[in-house]
């Protein structure tokens, strides 16, 4: 392991494929999509987030799959490694087999079937920030947790040592500036929602971390190019305006079933989420694959 590479870009959260019903993971086809993602520019890859459906795995295969995405992109940009866990033991464990095998950072998601309180939620990622020395990316993600790390509270979990990265995926235009304002620059900021990419990155978000590039690639990367290296706003909003019935779609249907069923349409098959989520119904298949020829996709 290397000295930390800042983050910054477009970063790729691939799906998983699997095989059959989907009971099986397809390790090949993992390794193609991630290959494909680094090929058309992603500036990383972070594998067993929400789009990689963190919670549909064994440990052991969510091992398995770190192992497989830090194999394939040898080095060539940076990996990070979903390691939420229900307990602070099991996501330590994730975390420092993620740090042994030589991923860049981990992202971190609180998951619990109760609400965890701030005190909890504070002790949860000290202990694993202590446990390890690669960064740590907090994530915030209100509706799929359950639990709203408002501003304030992630701007006192950035005084961890190794929480170097908030990801804010609540939703709320206003967060991506008042954690600029209550960090004082001293983490960088992932834009996690897809709907408010342009207003995330404009306002200052280095990161997108972004589902799309598994079904738009190219125009993630040159997306975040016009916004944020050269901040032109005209040609960015163009770009994102065109992008957008696919995004707002694929938000609204949940990523990892709408993907799953892109990826088929496209003719990149994937195989299907596990169960019990599912490809989308017909009536849903039909829209997407009229708003995939409208993104002049397919």
């Amino acid at each position: 392991m290397g000295p930390h590479r800042s983050f910054r870009g477009v970063f790729a959260y691939p799906v998983t494929p699997t095989r059959g019903a989907g009971d099986e993971v397809d390790e090949a086809r993992l390794r193609s999509l991630i290959e494909e993602l680094v090929k058309e520019g992603s500036h990383g890859i972070v594998v067993l987030g929400s789009t990689g459906a963190i919670g549909s795995f064994s440990d052991e295969e969510r091992r398995r799959l770190a192992e497989i995405a830090v194999a394939q992109v040898s080095g060539r940009v940076p990996v990070l490694v979903g390691t939420g866990h229900f307990t602070t033991t099991d996501t330590i464990k994730m975390s420092t087999h993620a740090e042994k095998i030589g991923a860049d950072g981990v992202q971190i998601v609180p998951l619990s079937h109760w609400p965890l309180t701030s005190r909890e939620l504070m002790q949860h990622y000290a202990e694993v920030a202590s446990a390890i020395s690669i960064p740590i990316v907090v994530h915030n993600c209100p509706s799929l947790t359950g639990m709203d790390m408002r501003p304030e509270f992630l701007a006192e979990l950035s005084a961890i040592p190794n929480v170097r990265y908030l990801k804010e995926g609540s939703g709320d235009q206003s967060r991506i500036p008042a954690l600029r304002r209550l960090t004082k620059g001293a983490v960088a900021l992932f834009q996690d929602q897809e709907v408010t990419a342009l207003q995330g990155l404009i306002a200052g978000a280095e990161v997108w971390a972004s589902m799309m590039p598994n079904v738009l690639a190219r125009q993630s990367v040159e997306f975040f190019d016009l916004a944020v290296v050269r901040k032109d706003v005209d040609k960015s909003r163009a770009l994102f305006e065109k992008m957008f019935p696919l995004i707002e779609f694929v938000t609204q249907r949940s990523g990892v079933r709408a993907l799953h069923t892109a990826l088929e349409l496209l003719g990149r098959p994937v195989g299907p989420p596990r169960r019990p989520m599912r490809m989308l119904e017909q009536d849903d298949r039909a829209k997407l694959e009229r708003i995939l020829r409208d993104c002049e996709l397919m």
